[in-house]
């Protein structure tokens, strides 16, 4: 399906060296296409000149940029054509990327009820190839089941959405969700699987592993868990690792990094720390996890914003969290890209 967006083409005029060349493989990673790099103003004002400014454009800037002047901003700026300042901006992919979406109003997730209308269905969902993300993460139940379902149903208003349980330590994910939003398919032990069930070629497949073993047994070890391990990890377009503001949930977490090289396929991972506890102790944690995860891809969200009700498992995602509503569809609409 052609998108009902033009493709994102961004020029960086960034003044730091070292921020412009983050940025631009950042915005690379997203599935932006980047047509320029200006070093000065006048560089930037002749490239746009010969362009034209009648052409969808994002030009992420700083004021820092040699030659830049408000006067260019003026000069240069139409309905198609966006500055978008990163003065201030912490150096952080999340931060960049939030401000960058705030400017564009890119779409992330309709206010209100679950099932969006379709009149107003993301396109850059809904012109997505097949996608496999893959959800795991520390022990101690940091929310990894609760965001795999969060996540699927933000996506299952645009495309069509199976969640694979291949959590074999906990009780089958159907056993306790019903839904008609999206499909759920319980891998069994008993079966022995060392693939992936077969989907749709245009589906997205969420697959929530739990914990997984250390990668070290999962390339090595020759029984069928970790055949299947293996499976769907060559499988996956996106992983999705899910920690929680402990100490032990963050230890966890940079054990993971440091085994990541035994991979031999690189996956684009996402980092989702659920904060918890007190403020004081959270604002240190929170910092320990930003320091763990460096410049890769990482959100924070609230423990309300995927713990389940009384009443129904998803209830905290729709009743009023307008935030977390925001967040999910934010990082949904990053995993599809």
């Amino acid at each position: 399906m052609r998108s009902e967006i033009p493709q994102i083409e961004v020029i960086t005029a960034i003044g730091e060296a070292d921020l412009e060349d983050y940025v631009a493989q950042l915005l690379f990673t997203q599935g932006w296409s980047i047509i320029f790099r200006a070093f000065d103003g006048a560089a930037l004002e002749e490239f746009m000149t010969a362009r034209s400014t009648q052409l969808r454009t994002i030009i992420v800037y700083t004021t820092e940029l040699p030659a830049f002047t408000s006067d260019l901003i003026l000069k240069l700026s139409s309905t198609v054509v966006t500055f978008v300042s990163l003065d201030g901006v912490p150096s952080t992919a999340h931060e960049i990327m939030q401000k960058i979406r705030s400017q564009l109003r890119l779409p992330m997730v309709h206010q209100g009820d679950a099932a969006l209308p379709k009149n107003v269905s993301s396109p850059i969902i809904l012109s997505a190839p097949k996608k496999v993300i893959v959800i795991t993460g520390s022990a101690g139940a940091p929310g990894k089941t609760m965001f795999a379902t969060s996540l699927a149903q933000v996506m299952s208003s645009q495309r069509k959405v199976t969640v694979i349980d291949a959590d074999f330590r906990s009780p089958p994910l159907e056993s306790y969700i019903t839904t008609n939003s999206y499909s759920i398919s319980s891998l069994s032990s008993s079966q022995k699987p060392v693939n992936l069930p077969e989907g749709d070629a245009k589906e997205v497949s969420i697959i929530d592993v739990g914990v997984l073993p250390p990668l070290n047994e999962v390339v090595n070890d020759r029984r069928w868990t970790a055949l299947l391990y293996n499976s769907i990890l060559d499988s996956a377009t996106q992983l999705v690792y899910i920690s929680q503001t402990t100490k032990q949930s963050l230890t966890q977490l940079d054990i993971f990094l440091k085994e990541l090289p035994v991979l031999t396929k690189q996956i684009p991972i996402t980092y989702i720390c659920i904060c918890v506890g007190q403020s004081k102790q959270l604002r240190k944690a929170q910092a320990a996890f930003t320091q763990i995860v460096g410049r890769e891809r990482h959100f924070f969200l609230n423990e309300a914003h995927i713990k389940p009700s009384s009443t129904h498992f998803l209830d905290s995602l729709w009743a009023s969290r307008e935030k977390g509503q925001k967040e999910i569809g934010s990082i949904a609409t990053s995993l599809l890209q």
